[in-house]
């Protein structure tokens, strides 16, 4: 536990730093406002007691000159520790984005590793734990400045006075253990019906689902589990509050008899050693001050005990491996000359399911090549290799006849452009979609004409600076799903790489959309090598080489010509099959 929070203190240290400066700025200056009102009341009353009125008048007004100007200081620091902590919880969420977007890739498909990092997420968003240990970090270093520095004046007088506010502390280090441990054990029964409330929730607000909740019986159906979920949450939530309202009449009992003890014990050494009533009320004060200190000081470090507990998750992402395929490799990528599969065979981390058996295929520089086969035949799985998302269990891909692994990952990627089955475009504009970074505006106007965009493009009152979605302009558009699907094709055609991977590119698009898409196909990829995944047989024809993978393995490579000839084949069982829905 100790290593975790040290761990986070070092983390969001190195991450924000001014944080750290203003809270011990303002524990500093709170703990000098402590000791005027404290000294500084002894320093009046002693006044008064002396019969010296001046003294005392002069003594009140040189205090509340101090306590205003602290508190302005207060305020200034407030304002910027506020601003300096919700700056660091966003860095803090970004580093674990980032984090999550560098590790391997296998984890990205890993169930343990989602739920994980929905965990994290939720122990942020929704329990604002990272918020609540950034107080109780402010809590700590202002508790104990205040502590140290009141310790200092006890101490001169009579250190019993520390052991009976110790004692106090140890008892209630002793009720927090117990109310820590209830809280975990309540955490670990709250948190899987707080992720099912978070999904309800979504789907209730998601806009994607309105119409099939108005054609089919689902919405009632969804916001009566939404319903149900709150009130389950609802339910922990209650006992939680009365859990912790008992704990609370604990620490206050406990505090009560310390206040007594202290009163009592001072009382009685100021009658034994003759101390005055301005010595009395400085040692009081500031061992009743000292008291919430320390006690403060425990209470805070064990509610960051409670707060690591659900960060718990966050440390596992944080824990995770960096990806091993963009670490390995010094050499500088060259253009695709020749890509080689030898013997390659995979298994998805996890699985012993053979999903590649032995493959091995070349393909050269120029070629367009059509890969086939049935759902689950392993096409995807060597787009995923090809592009270094994992590494082959076996065998080894050449590029160049080098390992692609000895590549210099980023040098390596520079020459690969694709569009996957499950693309993503962004809420900015069609321009940055093709073009993340410095587009040529001809040039991505180019490629968007190309795949067949240029009447929408000219219709639209932005061009190509028109956002995709209403969401974050007025003026955005929504495209159709073959819309999309082209507008991703494009981004494909703009990169300068020396292969290009089109995974299903065309599974949105209508019939006279694709033909329109395949009469162009050369031009689009030019002289680029490219590899084209396909359920539709038809788009085969325009390639120069086929490969039919057929359970896991290799069952013929060859023309769509050749192919055709071998009627008991694969290939030309499955271009019957589809051909038939077009006659």
């Amino acid at each position: 536990m100790s290593k975790k929070l040290g761990r986070l203190f070092r983390l969001t240290f190195s991450i924000q730093k001014s944080f750290y400066v203003l809270s011990s700025i303002r524990a500093i200056i709170n703990a000098i406002k402590t000791l005027v009102g404290v000294y500084g009341l002894s320093l009046i009353v002693q006044s008064l007691i002396d019969g010296n009125m001046t003294n005392a008048i002069s003594t009140a007004l040189l205090i509340v000159a101090a306590e205003v100007i602290l508190r302005f200081f207060e305020i200034t620091l407030d304002t910027n520790i506020s601003l300096s902590r919700k700056k660091l919880n966003m860095r803090v969420k970004s580093h674990l984005i980032e984090k999550m977007m560098s590790v391997e890739y296998k984890y990205l498909e890993d169930p343990d590793y989602l739920v994980q990092a929905d965990k994290a997420r939720f122990a942020i968003d929704n329990f604002s734990e990272l918020n609540t240990f950034l107080n109780n970090v402010i809590g700590i270093i202002n508790s104990f400045v205040i502590m140290c520095s009141l310790l200092t004046i006890i101490i001169l007088f009579n250190p019993i006075i520390i052991a009976i506010v110790i004692i106090n502390v140890l008892l209630h280090t002793v009720v927090a253990g117990i109310s820590v441990k209830k809280q975990k054990k309540l955490y670990a029964q709250l948190g899987p019906v707080n992720r099912k409330l978070s999904y309800f929730r979504e789907a209730v607000r998601d806009v994607r689902f309105q119409k099939d909740y108005r054609i089919y019986p689902l919405g009632d159906l969804v916001y009566d589990n939404h319903d149900k979920a709150i009130e389950e949450s609802c339910s922990y939530l209650r006992y939680f509050t009365m859990l912790l309202g008992r704990f609370e009449a604990a620490y206050f009992i406990l505090n009560a008899f310390q206040l007594m003890a202290i009163y009592m014990f001072i009382a009685y050494i100021s009658i034994q050693d003759g101390l005055g009533v301005s010595t009395y009320i400085l040692l009081t004060a500031s061992a009743v001050q000292a008291a919430n200190a320390i006690d403060g000081f425990a209470g805070r470090i064990i509610q960051t005990k409670r707060n690591i507990i659900l960060l718990e998750p966050v440390f596992g992402i944080l824990n995770t491996e960096d990806a091993v395929t963009m670490n390995t490799g010094t050499i500088a990528c060259t253009p695709l000359k020749s890509l080689k599969f030898k013997h390659v065979t995979f298994s998805y981390p996890g699985s012993d399911q053979i999903v590649l058996d032995n493959i091995s295929f070349q393909i050269n520089k120029g070629e367009k090549v059509s890969i086939v086969g049935l759902n689950g035949a392993g096409k995807t799985t060597i787009v995923k290799l090809i592009s270094r998302f994992f590494i082959p269990t076996s065998g080894e891909i050449l590029w160049n006849d080098i390992n692609i692994n000895d590549y210099e990952y980023y040098s390596y990627i520079e020459q690969l452009s694709a569009v996957f089955q499950d693309f993503k475009l962004f809420q900015i504009s069609i321009k940055d979609n093709v073009e993340l970074h410095n587009p040529d505006d001809e040039k991505v106007r180019e490629c968007l004409y190309k795949v067949g965009l240029e009447e929408k493009i000219e219709s639209l009152p932005n061009n190509i600076d028109s956002f995709l979605s209403k969401e974050y302009s007025p003026e955005g558009v929504e495209l159709s799903g073959g819309e999309r699907q082209k507008v991703a094709i494009a981004r494909a055609m703009y990169k300068n790489s020396s292969l290009t991977i089109l995974d299903e590119p065309t599974s949105a698009l209508d019939p006279i959309s694709e033909a329109e898409i395949y009469e162009h196909f050369k031009n689009l990829v030019k002289d680029k090598t490219t590899i084209y995944i396909s359920h539709r047989m038809s788009s085969s024809v325009f390639c120069d080489k086929i490969i039919v993978i057929d359970g896991g393995t290799v069952s013929a490579i060859d023309t769509h010509q050749n192919l055709m000839k071998k009627q008991d084949g694969m290939y030309y069982q499955l271009f019957h099959s589809q051909s038939n829905y077009y006659q």
